[in-house]
This record gives structure tokens, C-alpha cells and sequence, in this order.
């Protein structure tokens, strides 16, 4: 059993990410574009492009194509630092909070049909559990460096 959980998280990742997708394309936004905003939104903003590929899980230059989109399409703007020139940080604007909002109700949706069949018990259990995982990994990760 044990040597399937890896293999499961990632299965379970793309099912997520894949059900999620399909609300989102209503709003014409692709996968790319509203991973990154969520993850924007979570981390905050003023966070700069290096901390918001990391959250994501991505090399910097991946992310930068689709901070282009954002910015083009009037939903993200970039800023210098006044600390660090060369670290750009990210912000919403007025339409990509409002497209937020939007997001944010589509991707509720998309998990309410992916929890379906678990319990509220269950939930806070499963989302326990994935949360002391990640810790461990973060862990194993620091003491490595």
C-alpha cells in the first residue's frame, strides 16, 4: 500500500488540477494562468516573481511567459523593489481581483465535486494529513541543505 501513496498524490494532483481546469476554461483562463493567480493570491502580493515560481513549483523563466499573459491581459502589474532592483514584485489589479473572485467561486466548485463523498470528519482529516506530509517532506528537504 505504501508504495502506491506517491504514485496516488500525483494521480490525485492531476485529477484535481484537471477537474478545476474545466470550471476555469469557462472563464477562458488556462491552467498556467490561474495556478498562478491563485498561488498570487495565497502568497500575497507584493511577492516577487522568484518567491511566486518557487510556491508553484516551477524555474523562474516557466512562470514568465504566463506573468506576460497577465500583465498583457490587465490582470497583474509588475513593480520594482525599492530594496532590490533586480526583484520585481506582482499585484493585482482592479480586473484580475474582481477575475479573482470569479476564480476563486469556480475552484470551489471544482472541489466540492472532488470531496464529493467525504464527510466533513473526513476532510479535516484528509487535509491533516496532507498538510503534516508536505511538512515532512519540507523537512527532509531543509535538512538535506
Amino acid at each position: 500500500m505504501e508504495s502506491n501513496i506517491g504514485w496516488l498524490l500525483s494521480r490525485a494532483a492531476f485529477s484535481w488540477r484537471n477537474a478545476v481546469d474545466h470550471y476555469m476554461s469557462s472563464l477562458g483562463l488556462t491552467q498556467t494562468r490561474w495556478i498562478a493567480l491563485l498561488h498570487l493570491d495565497r502568497l500575497g502580493e507584493g511577492c516577487s516573481q522568484k518567491e511566486l515560481a518557487d510556491n508553484i513549483g516551477i524555474e523562474q523563466p516557466s512562470l514568465l511567459r504566463t506573468l506576460n499573459q497577465l500583465e498583457e491581459a490587465g490582470l497583474v502589474i509588475r513593480k520594482g523593489c525599492p530594496e532590490d532592483a533586480r526583484r520585481k514584485t506582482l499585484w493585482f489589479t482592479a480586473e484580475g481581483r474582481d477575475l479573482l473572485f470569479k476564480v476563486e467561486s469556480m475552484a470551489k466548485a471544482g472541489r466540492q465535486k472532488m470531496l464529493a463523498g467525504l464527510d466533513k470528519q473526513q476532510r479535516e482529516t484528509f487535509h491533516q494529513l496532507l498538510e503534516l506530509i508536505i511538512e515532512n517532506g519540507n523537512q527532509f528537504l531543509a535538512e538535506r541543505s
